[in-house]
């Protein structure tokens, strides 16, 4: 199933949810709405579900306008973040019972729940009650009732935030391969960009009930097309330096930098821009600017440190080789790494599509 979302809006008395939004995604494509709490992502997904009406634009499945079908006509499964499993009924009626409800014969819907459970392989478990269940095992079970029914949509908001880390872990790849085995069109909802990187043919990062932007991971992470996309995707963040244009020169407090080669910026860039670099493309040991350390943490593979720069505090990934201590005055390079320049007042980048970035 193709899903098309066109000039979406829902508005609750004068808050403005999701404001404007067009977005398709592809039959077959696992799709990523992203984003921190309150962007309109969850409200996006109930939208497309039917949960909630559109206050203004269509949903559209294929080439219908979906805006007053119910959600039970939509063939959508859903896995919502708490399970919402039934803790009165063993996991095989869990997993049936949206079959039962639309009065599949005992014999079709055992066979369904089986067979599903087989494929997500709790299929020992079908005797069990939700409680006698550890959270991944209960978090397979939400997925299978949802795949029962046999979908055409799979709408997944937030299910593995409840994990713990290492679960959450497998899980992400348990329920990506099982994506491109089903070949189902899936919408996931997240505020982990890590989850979304790893897992999502593209990602749509929403801000404030708007798109931000809209594309593969690494499209986003390498060619982010404002400041709150490059702040929010990279783990670290992208640091932030703030620089006047003086010629083909970054001109700062505390550092002087060459633009980067193959640099084409506007015909009339702003004087004033914002220089974004990300931890891992941050030298520490060479370059010409002056830093100071001010904290080093040891994170095992790495070592992030951060940096003072004048007034600003940079983080940098370091390999844990490198000696550094609190206090110590180093030399840093920052035109050697990926340098990402935004309009300083609009936020907008400077260097989108560019081959030098």
């Amino acid at each position: 199933m193709r899903v098309t979302l066109y000039q979406l809006s829902k508005y609750f008395g004068p808050v403005k949810a999701v404001d404007g939004l067009d977005l398709e995604i592809a039959e077959g494509e696992f799709m990523a709405l992203l984003g921190p709490s309150g962007c309109g992502k969850t409200t996006t997904l109930l939208t497309i579900a039917g949960f909630y009406q559109p206050t203004a634009g269509e949903v559209r499945f294929d080439d219908r306008v979906v805006n007053d079908l119910p959600p039970r006509k939509r063939k959508i499964g859903m896995v919502f973040q708490s399970y919402a499993l039934y803790p009165h009924m063993r996991v095989l009626d869990n997993i049936a019972f949206p079959l039962k409800v639309q009065k599949v014969p005992r014999r079709k819907w055992e066979e369904r729940a089986r067979k599903v459970a087989a494929l997500l392989e709790i299929d020992d478990l079908l005797d069990r009650l939700p409680g006698q269940l550890s959270g991944g095992q209960q978090q397979r079970v939400a997925l299978a009732r949802a795949l029962v029914k046999e979908p055409d949509l799979l709408l997944l908001d937030e299910p593995l935030s409840n994990l713990d880390a290492k679960l959450r872990i497998s899980m992400r790849a348990e329920l990506k391969r099982l994506q491109k085995d089903l070949k189902i069109t899936t919408i996931f909802v997240t505020h982990d960009q890590i989850e979304a990187m790893t897992m999502a043919d593209r990602i749509a990062l929403l801000e404030s009930g708007r798109l931000q932007q809209v594309g593969a991971p690494e499209e986003l992470y390498n060619f982010p097309g404002n400041i709150f996309v490059a702040g929010f995707i990279g783990t670290p963040p992208m640091n932030f330096l703030e620089a006047r244009l003086k010629g083909n020169e970054l001109v700062g407090e505390g550092f002087r930098l060459p633009l980067p080669k193959g640099t084409h910026l506007p015909s009339t860039p702003p004087p004033l821009v914002k220089i974004g670099v990300r931890p891992e493309d941050l030298v520490i040991g060479e370059g010409d600017v002056e830093g100071e350390v001010y904290v080093v943490e040891p994170l095992g593979r790495d070592v992030l440190v951060t940096l003072k720069v004048g007034p600003t505090m940079l983080k940098a990934l370091a390999p844990p080789e490198l000696p550094l201590k609190a206090g110590q005055q180093v030399k840093l390079d920052l035109a050697g790494g990926r340098l990402h320049l935004f309009d300083a007042e609009t936020g907008q980048s400077l260097l989108r599509g560019n081959d030098a970035n």
